[in-house]
């Protein structure tokens, strides 16, 4: 069946201003690693750590499977299943070694209904495929910086045998079981007049494929025509002041420290899940006053908050909380 043009997100989605407060989150970001073998010129990443350090208080780690094994008994005190744990965030996932082991757990201890990774695929071999199919993976969403090696070493700084790359997706593919292959390429890792190649070269090796437009993700990343008031998508919607992640997701980073959203910027911390439980931070007075603030208008007042453009970049119309907020404040 040839793939789809179609975003690889999540597609079937919930009017979120209908069913909030939620019980259970809809989705666990999990960050395996924040570590990244690539420097894209778009990303956090390239700014280098020392950079990074400054700007968001961000220093690199793997999560220890310890912390991991307590995220997913954790997870399973939730009333219900997440929808999804996406083990990514901030990193390249396949730099765990775990990785594998990590879905397995998940996927036995059923604490969702999907588990997926978002992957440059760059370290992606015929072995380490077998592995992750193994586990159990239901989706691996990969990530393009280009179509050729020059192209990657100009975006990411990265030396990419491109030919071997695409020969590792096409084992994937092949082998997949019914894992879903998804992949994208920002627009700006394109050159002139590619969109055609790229879709003609993953429309047997894919199950869909997007061409996403580059948004200002990272603040202190130079951006030149990125606009803000459009999703990645390519949609374009009035400027939302309520940011509804922290309403239907959870993030953790590698140390176990818990925000309610997946950006890095950490707005604010709501707990620990070396001392804390990820229910009683769900149902918590700091996510709960985190929460208010967005829906009372006050987001710009928490300085990551401000600088972030999640909201405008990475949310759905589904998503938008913004019509609703005085009435959603009266249900929390």
């Amino acid at each position: 069946m040839p793939s789809e043009i179609k975003p690889i997100c999540g597609l079937e989605r919930t009017k979120l201003c209908s069913a909030v407060p939620l019980g259970t989150p809809f989705t666990l970001f999990v960050f395996p690693t924040t570590f990244c073998n690539f420097k894209c010129s778009y990303c956090g990443h390239s700014l280098g750590l020392k950079k990074m350090k400054e700007k968001y208080n961000f220093e690199p780690q793997n999560m220890p499977m310890d912390t991991y094994k307590r995220i997913i008994a954790q997870a399973g005190e939730f009333p219900d299943r997440v929808k999804l744990l996406s083990l990514t965030g901030h990193g390249e996932p396949l730099l765990n070694k775990n990785l594998p082991e990590m879905i397995e757990l998940a996927k036995k201890s059923y604490v969702a209904e999907r588990v997926e990774i978002i992957t440059n695929a760059s370290l992606l071999t015929p072995e380490l495929s077998k592995s992750l199919i193994e586990a159990g993976l239901d989706t691996i969403r990969i990530s393009l910086q280009g179509l050729s090696a020059s192209k990657y070493n100009e975006v990411c700084k990265y030396k990419l045998d491109f030919d071997k790359f695409i020969e590792s997706i096409r084992y994937f593919y092949q082998n997949r079981k019914g894992c879903k292959v998804f992949v994208k390429v920002m627009d700006i890792a394109l050159s002139p007049g590619e969109d055609k190649k790229f879709y003609e070269l993953f429309s047997d090796i894919s199950d869909r494929m997007f061409v996403e437009q580059c948004r200002p993700v990272y603040d202190g990343v130079n951006y030149s025509d990125a606009s803000a008031c459009a999703d990645r998508y390519g949609r374009f919607h009035d400027k939302r002041q309520v940011c509804p992640l922290p309403f239907f997701m959870l993030g953790i980073f590698p140390d176990g420290d818990v925000e309610p959203c997946d950006t890095i910027y950490k707005p604010v911390v709501v707990g620990n899940v070396n001392h804390d439980t990820l229910l009683g931070i769900w149902q918590g007075s700091r996510l709960r006053e985190f929460r208010i603030m967005q829906l009372k208008n006050q987001r710009c007042t928490n300085p990551k908050c401000r600088v972030c453009c999640a909201p405008d970049d990475v949310s759905h119309p589904e998503d938008v909380l913004d019509y609703d907020a005085e009435e959603i404040l009266k249900r929390i």
